[in-house]
C-alpha cells in the first residue's frame, strides 16, 4: 500500500471521529501514550481558570481528550503502525496504529479497510478523541463515504460536564453533528462509583444545538431506580437550552406540601419564558410563567401567576403580576414598573417557608430620564397599591400623576458654585386632599478646601406653592393656594489634625477632624399645607448636617442651631486603609422647634440626642461597629446598635448584633420599639461540607422572630441542602410557623429543591450566591 493510500484511509478514519466529542496531542510520526501518566490539560479552561469539578477524580478516559490548539481538520495526517499490507480488496495496518490529524487522534491494535464499500474496521481495542471527547470501543465501523461512525461495546468521556458512560451502541453522524446512542447511561460522577445515573434505552445528542434527549429514562440512585422518565432533556454545554428545569420542592405548616416544576423556553437569543406548574397541597394548583426580553436599547421581564379556587381561602381566585422594563434611545431614557396581587395576603401566602414577601406597597411607576449639559430632567408617574396587614390597616399612599423635576449641581472646590433643585408635582388620592405642588431651591456656596480643613458657606432660597382641591369641607384654617418661602443659610467648616502614631511596633497616622455647622431657618407657618409625601429622618451622624430635619419638601424645618462634632481616625501608615473611626456629635439649638408633622408646637430641648458611632476594622476578615442615639436629658439612651462581623475569603462568615429602639424608628427594621439579638453564621467546614443559620431573639416579646439552621453536603456529581426554619410574619405574633426545606442537587443533570442559597443571599449579611 503506497503513502499516500495509507494518508487518505486515516485522513476519512480522523473525519468519522470528528463530531464525537475529545484527547492529547502527539507530534507528526510519534506515538501517543493513553494511560494515567498522561497530562490532563483538560482541567484548566482556555483563560487558565479552573474547570467545575474540583471535587472529582480525573476520569480514566480523560487523558484520551486532546487540547483544543486550533488546528485545521482538513491538515495533514500523520500515522505509526507495526506492519502494513494491502490488496485490491483491502488494506491493513497492524501493531499499536497511531493516527493523528488536526487536535484529533486514534489508536487501535489493527485497522482494516474494505476497498469495495469504503468502510474501514476497527475489531477490537478501539481509543479516539478530540478536544470534545474521549472514548473506548470494543469494536467499530467507520464510513467514509457517509462519514458516519459505528461503534459497540463504547466506554466515553465528555469533559465540559465532566460527564461519562457506557453505551451498547454508538452511531455518529459527523455531517449533522449528531449521535445516538442505545442502552446508554450518562453520570457527572465517578466512574464505577457512581452515587446517580440515567439509564436509557435511546439517546440523541445533538451537538450544534447543544442538547441531549433520552428515551425511557430511569434515574439511579446509589444503583436503585428512584424514577422513571419517559422522556427526559439535558444540556450538552453551557448555553441557554429549552428543557425542564431543577423541580422546587418545600413544606410549610400553613400550606403543606409545595412543588413546583419550571419548564425553560429558549424562544430566541433575546427572548425566553419559563412556565412553572405549582401544587401546593392545602391551596391547589397555581400556574406562573415568567417572560424576559433583551435588545439593544431595551430590556425587561413580565410574570404572571394564578391560582384559581384557594382550598385555604374560601374557594378565591387569586393572582399576581409583575412588570419592569427600561431602555434607552440617545439622550432618553426610561423604565416602567407595574406590580399588582389579587389582595393583600397574596405574598404572605404564595411565598414559600423561605421566601415571606412583607410588602407594604406595590409601586407602579413610569421614569422618563433626560440628561443634557444644562441638567438632569425627570418625568415620573407613580402609583402605590396598599397592602395592609391582617390585625391592622395601613394608611393609602398619594399618587404622582405626574411629577416633573429638574436640577442642576455645579460645585468646584475653592469656586463659586451652585446648585437648582426643582419640580412640579400633582398628587392624587382616593379619600385625602389633593393638588399640585411646585417647588424651586436654587443655592450659591463656596467651597474651600485646603488638606488641613474646610469651610463652605452656603445660601439657598426655598420657594413652595400648592394648588389644592378638597374633597370634603375645607378646615377654616386651610387655604387653597398657599405658599412658603425661606432662605436657608449654613456655614460648615472643619480643621483635620494628624499625627504619626505606633502601637505595638505597628505604624499609624492618627487624625482629630473637628466640626462645626451653623444651619439657620426662619419659622413660616405651614400647618396648612397636606402631607404629600414627607416624614422625618432616622437620627444618625450624617443626619447632624441636614439642612432640613424633615424628608420631603412638603415641611421645611425652622433651624437656629450649631452642630458641634468631632471625629478621629487611625489609618495605616503604609497602606492608608482606616482601622477606626469614632464620631461624636450633637446639636444645639438656639431657639425652640415650631415646625412639626402635625399642628405646630414647640420642641423645647435645648439639644438634640447626643449621636456616637464608631468602627473598627482589625483586619481585613474582622469588623465591629457601635452606634448610639443618647438623650441627655433623661440620660439614657434611645437606640443602640452593635455589630461584630466576620468574613473571609473562604466564605466563613460570623455576624452578631444586637438591636435597641425606644420611641425611634430602628433603620433596619423601622420599627420604633424592639431590643432583640441577631446571630447569624455561614461556614463552609470543608470542600464538601458547610453549614449555616440563624437566631433572631426579641427581648421586647421574650420569643423568637426568625430561626433556622442547615447544613449541605457537596461531592463531585451531587449535592444535598436541608434547612428547618421557625419564624413569625410580625415580632408580636404569638404562634409562628414552620417550614422544612430540601434540596437535592444533581450536577450536571438538574436539581430538586427551593433555591436555599436565594434566601440566604437576603438572610445573612455577608453572603454572596453564586449565581
Amino acid at each position: 500500500m503506497s503513502v499516500t493510500q495509507r494518508s487518505n484511509i486515516i485522513t476519512a478514519l480522523c473525519l468519522a471521529l470528528a463530531a464525537t466529542p475529545a484527547l492529547a496531542q502527539s507530534g507528526p510520526g510519534t506515538k501517543q501514550k493513553t494511560g494515567p501518566a498522561a497530562t490532563q490539560p483538560l482541567r484548566i479552561d482556555d483563560d487558565g481558570r479552573v474547570l467545575g469539578w474540583a471535587l472529582c477524580p480525573v476520569d480514566p478516559l480523560a487523558n484520551l481528550v486532546t487540547k483544543d490548539t486550533g488546528a485545521p481538520a482538513e491538515g495533514p495526517t500523520t500515522y505509526t503502525a507495526d506492519t502494513a499490507e494491502s490488496s485490491p480488496e483491502q488494506a491493513r495496518l497492524a501493531g499499536d496504529v497511531r493516527i493523528a490529524r488536526g487536535d484529533q487522534r486514534l489508536a487501535a491494535p489493527e485497522v482494516v479497510l474494505d476497498r469495495q464499500k469504503n468502510i474501514v474496521h476497527a475489531p477490537k481495542g478501539v481509543q479516539a478523541g478530540t478536544p470534545a471527547l474521549g472514548v473506548e470501543a470494543g469494536t467499530g465501523d467507520m464510513n467514509l463515504d457517509t462519514d458516519t461512525a459505528d461503534l459497540r461495546d463504547a466506554r466515553y468521556y465528555l469533559p465540559q460536564r465532566n460527564a461519562q458512560g457506557s453505551a451498547g451502541r454508538v452511531v455518529d453522524r459527523r455531517q449533522d453533528q449528531k449521535t445516538d446512542l442505545d442502552e446508554a447511561t450518562y453520570s457527572t460522577c465517578q466512574r464505577d462509583a457512581e452515587v446517580w445515573r440515567v439509564r436509557a434505552t435511546e439517546m440523541h445528542l445533538d451537538h450544534a444545538a447543544g442538547r441531549g434527549e433520552a428515551w425511557h429514562a430511569k434515574i439511579d440512585i446509589e444503583g436503585v431506580p428512584v424514577l422513571y422518565l419517559p422522556y427526559l432533556s439535558f444540556p450538552l454545554n453551557n448555553d441557554r437550552q429549552s428543557g425542564f428545569l431543577a423541580p422546587k420542592l418545600g413544606f410549610d405548616s400553613t400550606s403543606g406540601l409545595d412543588l413546583a416544576v419550571p419548564y425553560y423556553w429558549n424562544i430566541a437569543p433575546n427572548y425566553d419564558a419559563t412556565i412553572t406548574p405549582r401544587y401546593i397541597a392545602e391551596r391547589g394548583l397555581l400556574l406562573g410563567t415568567e417572560f424576559r426580553f433583551l435588545t439593544g436599547d431595551a430590556k425587561g421581564i413580565t410574570s404572571f401567576e394564578f391560582l384559581p379556587n384557594d382550598q385555604d381561602r374560601d374557594g378565591r381566585d387569586r393572582a399576581s403580576f409583575h412588570f419592569y422594563g427600561s431602555g434607552r434611545y440617545g439622550p432618553f431614557s426610561s423604565a416602567l414598573l407595574y406590580d399588582w396581587a389579587s389582595d393583600d395576603n397574596y405574598f404572605r401566602d404564595l411565598g414559600n417557608g423561605l421566601d415571606i414577601t412583607d410588602t407594604d406597597y406595590l409601586e407602579r411607576r413610569l421614569d422618563t430620564y433626560v440628561a443634557n449639559p444644562f441638567g438632569n430632567l425627570l418625568i415620573r408617574f407613580r402609583g402605590y397599591q396598599t397592602l395592609n396587614g391582617e390585625d391592622f390597616t395601613r394608611p393609602k399612599q398619594y399618587a404622582q400623576l405626574p411629577q416633573v423635576a429638574f436640577w442642576n449641581t455645579w460645585i468646584v472646590p475653592n469656586q463659586v458654585s451652585y446648585e437648582l433643585h426643582s419640580e412640579a408635582t400633582r398628587f392624587t388620592h382616593p379619600d385625602q386632599v389633593e393638588g399640585s405642588r411646585f417647588f424651586i431651591e436654587p443655592a450659591l456656596s463656596l467651597p474651600l478646601q485646603t488638606t488641613w480643613g474646610f469651610l463652605t458657606p452656603r445660601l439657598a432660597l426655598n420657594a413652595t406653592a400648592y394648588q389644592l382641591d378638597y374633597r370634603r369641607d375645607q378646615p377654616d384654617d386651610y387655604r387653597d393656594s398657599p405658599t412658603r418661602v425661606a432662605p436657608v443659610a449654613s456655614l460648615d467648616t472643619g480643621l483635620i489634625f494628624d499625627r504619626p502614631l505606633t502601637i505595638s511596633g505597628t505604624g499609624f497616622t492618627q487624625t482629630l477632624e473637628p466640626r462645626l455647622y451653623y444651619l439657620r431657618v426662619p419659622y413660616r407657618r405651614q400647618t396648612d399645607i397636606p402631607l404629600f409625601d414627607t416624614t422625618t429622618y432616622s437620627e444618625s451622624y450624617d443626619w447632624l448636617f441636614y439642612d432640613n430635619r424633615f424628608a420631603g419638601i412638603d415641611r421645611l424645618g425652622d433651624a437656629n442651631q450649631l452642630t458641634t462634632a468631632i471625629s478621629s481616625r487611625l489609618l495605616g501608615a503604609s497602606d492608608g486603609v482606616e482601622r477606626l473611626r469614632v464620631s461624636v456629635g450633637q446639636i444645639q439649638y438656639f431657639s425652640d422647634r415650631k415646625v412639626q408633622l402635625g399642628a405646630d408646637s414647640p420642641t423645647l430641648t435645648n439639644n438634640s440626642d447626643l449621636v456616637a458611632e464608631a468602627t473598627l476594622r482589625l483586619d481585613q476578615n474582622w469588623y465591629a461597629r457601635a452606634a448610639t442615639l443618647w438623650d441627655t436629658t433623661e440620660s439614657g439612651s434611645r437606640r443602640t446598635a452593635y455589630d461584630l462581623r466576620y468574613h473571609d475569603a473562604d466564605g466563613r462568615i460570623l455576624n452578631v448584633a444586637y438591636r435597641y429602639a425606644n420611641g425611634v424608628p430602628d433603620p433596619i427594621s423601622g420599627q420604633t420599639s424592639l431590643e432583640q439579638i441577631d446571630l447569624a453564621a455561614h461556614w463552609p467546614i470543608n470542600p464538601r461540607w458547610r453549614v449555616f443559620g440563624r437566631y433572631n431573639y426579641s427581648l421586647l416579646y421574650s420569643h423568637t422572630t426568625d430561626t433556622f439552621a442547615g447544613f449541605e453536603y457537596g461531592d463531585c456529581c451531587w449535592a444535598v441542602r436541608l434547612l428547618g426554619r421557625q419564624y413569625r410574619e410580625y415580632p408580636q405574633d404569638e404562634d409562628p410557623k414552620n417550614a422544612v426545606m430540601l434540596e437535592i442537587e444533581l450536577k450536571g443533570l438538574t436539581s430538586v429543591g427551593a433555591s436555599i442559597d436565594r434566601f440566604l443571599d437576603k438572610s445573612i449579611i455577608g453572603y454572596q450566591r453564586a449565581d
